[in-house]
């Protein structure tokens, strides 16, 4: 676009000098013609980009039927102006929002792990509790405490499974390899305490219909499912998420 609008004012002062030549005169500069020589062409040029740029200093005119042109090249030079400006703005909100979709990513990756540390912890401290809780005929309140960490757990769980399936912006591995392995972690600890849950637990309409969701969206994630090719590791942890999904049948 710059070299657009440079164009335009070495084309359009050639073109004045060259009327210059054919037509005399067709620029005055202190009330005399502007001469067909190398100066007379420097001047042209100054007086094209003086015109393009709208100061209009009033030390060099156009004469004739170059009046047409010069009344032209401002405004076309305004255009070419504008779009310049316009392609470094775009460019400057384009770094910004990049920007801006970078630092929320990151936090969403954050509140992935926080809330994935809290569900183990709390599935942890249920799996503690369960044996004392059923030996005294009160495994009836692990159940919504289960629900609740099932829920968090789903959810946390589908987002990790749309940054597998919808790499528009994947995290780097060692981060991705944190979230599959908290993910591994609290899938076995999920198994194992529904296994120690009260009969008919998975019958709560809650925790079935998280189960359910769960194994969905555990089921697809493989180290062959995903669109994306990742390391030998990561492919290891996919598998085993998909495999202790398998645990999970509600009902």
């Amino acid at each position: 676009m710059l070299g657009l609008w440079l164009f335009l004012g070495l084309a359009c002062g050639t073109v004045y000098w060259m009327a210059g030549l054919l037509w005399p005169p067709s620029l005055l500069e202190g009330g005399r013609p502007v001469a067909g020589t190398w100066e007379g062409l420097v001047t042209a040029i100054y007086f094209s980009f003086v015109a393009a740029t709208t100061l209009g200093f009033g030390d060099v005119i156009p004469v004739g039927p170059l009046r047409w042109l010069a009344a032209f090249e401002p405004a076309l030079g305004l255009l070419i102006l504008g779009a310049v400006i316009s392609r470094l703005v775009s460019h400057r909100q384009e770094l910004l929002i990049e920007e801006i979709h970078r630092i929320a990513f990151e936090d969403r990756l954050g509140r992935v792990s926080t809330n994935l540390h809290l569900v183990l912890s709390e599935l942890q401290s249920l799996g503690a509790e369960a044996t004392e809780l059923l030996s005294e005929g009160r495994g009836d309140r692990l159940l919504p405490r289960l629900e609740s960490a099932a829920i968090v757990f789903t959810g946390e769980l589908r987002a990790i499974h749309d940054l597998l399936h919808r790499p528009q912006r994947a995290p780097e591995e060692p981060v991705l390899e944190a979230l599959l392995a908290n993910l591994v972690t609290c899938l076995r600890e999920l198994c194992d305490l529904l296994q120690r849950s009260p009969e008919g637990a998975r019958d709560s309409p809650i925790l079935s219909a998280s189960l359910k969701t769960t194994r969905t969206l555990a089921g697809e994630i493989c180290g062959d499912c995903v669109p994306r090719a990742y390391a030998p590791a990561l492919r290891l942890l996919m598998d085993r998420i998909q495999e202790l999904a398998r645990c999970l049948t509600p009902g």
